[in-house]
C-alpha cells in the first residue's frame, strides 16, 4: 500500500551500559508541562500527537473516539506525527545522546510548523530526551509527556499493595534513563520492589504484528529476564509497558509473566492516563457536539504489514483513526535534522 503524499515543505544493537552514559541524570524529568487551560475557550484547536512509529496512535484513537461523546472543543485538528527519522532507523538506533537529542529538537521544529495548541508526547522515549532539547526552553507551546502518567499508576498500585513488586518495561533508551524507576523511589518506594526490564526491538516487532511468533518470543525473552530478577518472591507483580507500542500486545505480556510468578499479575499501561487527561482538564466545560479533523503525517513510508497490523486493532476503538492511518500522508521533509 502506497501512502497519499503530502504537501512537501523545504527545508545495531547497543549495550545498556553504552546508553546510560549518554543519557540525562537520574533526577531530570521530561516533561515542560504549561498550562492548556487557554485551550478551552478557542473556537478551534490543534492538537498534536507524536511518537516514533504507531505506538501512540493508541492515545490518539482514545481521545479521537472520545472527542466523539465528549466534545470538549467546537472544533479540533488532531494530527499524528511519526517522528521516526529514517526508514530504517529509529531513535534507539541513533549513534549517542547528542545525536538523539538533535534529531528530536528537527523533529519538535517540523511539529511547529502544524501550529499545534497542544503537544502530547506520546513515546516515553522522547519524552526521557525532550528537557534535554533547545525546543523545550525556547518554545511556549505546552507539551505535555507521558512519564509521569505511567510514574502515577505504578506508585498508586504499589501503595494499594504494599507487598507487590514493579517490573518495569521500556525500550533501552527508556530503561537506561532511569527516569521512572528513579521518579518511584523518590517518590517513597523502595527500590528492591522494582525490576527494570529492557525490551529491545520489541516495538519494531509489534508494529509488524502484535501477536506474532517473533513478538512472542521476545516477550518471553524478557519476561524470563525479569523473573529472574524477581527471584522466589511470592508476591504478586505489577508489570508497567512503558513503550506505547506495549499495549498492542499487553494480554501476551500478561500472560508470559504469569506463567513465570505464583502471584497475581496485573499489567498497567499509562496510555489510558494520558489519554484522559485532555478531559479531564477542562473543568466540566462540555458542548453538543464537534467537529474532529483526524491527519497522520510521517516521514517514512509504513508498508502495508505495519498498516493492517496496527490498524485492526485499533479499529473497534476507533474506525476513523483507522481509516486515517490507511490514508496517512507521506511527507518526505517532514522534518529535518
Amino acid at each position: 500500500m502506497m501512502p497519499r503524499r503530502g504537501p512537501s515543505r523545504s527545508l545495531p544493537s547497543t549495550s545498556l551500559e553504552r546508553w546510560q552514559k549518554d543519557l540525562p541524570d537520574k533526577g531530570m524529568h521530561a516533561t515542560g508541562n504549561k498550562s492548556i487551560a487557554s485551550l478551552f475557550s478557542k473556537k478551534q484547536v490543534t492538537v498534536l500527537i507524536t511518537d516514533s512509529g504507531l505506538g501512540g496512535l493508541s492515545i490518539f484513537a482514545q481521545i479521537a473516539s472520545r472527542l466523539k461523546s465528549e466534545p470538549i472543543f467546537p472544533r479540533v485538528s488532531l494530527i499524528y506525527f511519526n517522528a521516526m527519522p529514517e526508514q530504517s532507523r529509529g531513535f534507539n538506533a541513533l549513534k549517542d545522546m547528542d545525536e538523539r537529542i538533535r534529531v528530536f529538537d528537527g523533529a519538535l521544529e517540523g511539529m511547529k510548523r502544524h501550529k499545534p495548541d497542544l503537544i502530547m508526547i506520546a513515546c516515553n522515549t522522547l519524552s526521557v530526551l525532550y528537557d534535554r532539547t533547545a525546543f523545550s526552553r525556547r518554545e511556549s507551546i505546552p507539551v505535555v509527556d507521558i512519564v509521569r502518567f505511567g510514574v502515577d499508576i505504578v506508585y498508586e498500585q504499589l501503595l494499594r499493595d504494599p507487598e507487590a513488586k514493579a517490573v518495569l518495561l521500556g525500550t533501552v533508551t527508556t530503561i537506561a534513563s532511569d527516569l521512572h524507576r528513579s521518579q518511584l523511589i523518590d517518590k517513597g518506594i523502595s527500590a528492591d520492589r522494582i525490576i527494570v526490564q529492557a525490551c529491545d526491538q520489541l516495538a519494531t516487532q509489534i508494529e509488524k504484528g502484535p501477536g506474532s511468533t517473533a513478538v512472542v518470543r521476545l516477550i518471553n525473552t524478557c519476561m524470563d529476564q525479569a523473573a529472574k530478577e524477581l527471584g522466589h518472591a511470592q508476591t504478586n507483580v505489577v508489570v508497567a509497558l512503558f513503550c506505547t507500542h506495549f499495549g498492542f500486545s499487553r494480554n501476551i505480556i500478561r500472560e508470559s509473566m504469569q506463567k513465570r510468578v505464583s502471584g497475581k499479575v496485573m499489567v498497567l499501561d499509562p496510555n489510558q492516563r494520558m489519554a484522559a487527561s485532555l478531559f479531564e482538564t477542562t473543568d466540566g466545560i462540555g458542548r453538543d457536539n464537534a467537529i474532529v479533523d483526524l491527519k497522520i503525517v510521517s516521514k517514512i513510508i509504513w508498508d502495508k504489514t505495519r498498516i493492517d497490523a496496527i490498524s485492526s486493532v485499533i479499529q473497534p476503538l476507533s474506525a476513523e483513526t483507522a481509516q486515517a492511518l490507511r490514508n496517512y500522508q507521506w511527507v518526505p521533509d517532514l522534518f529535518a535534522f
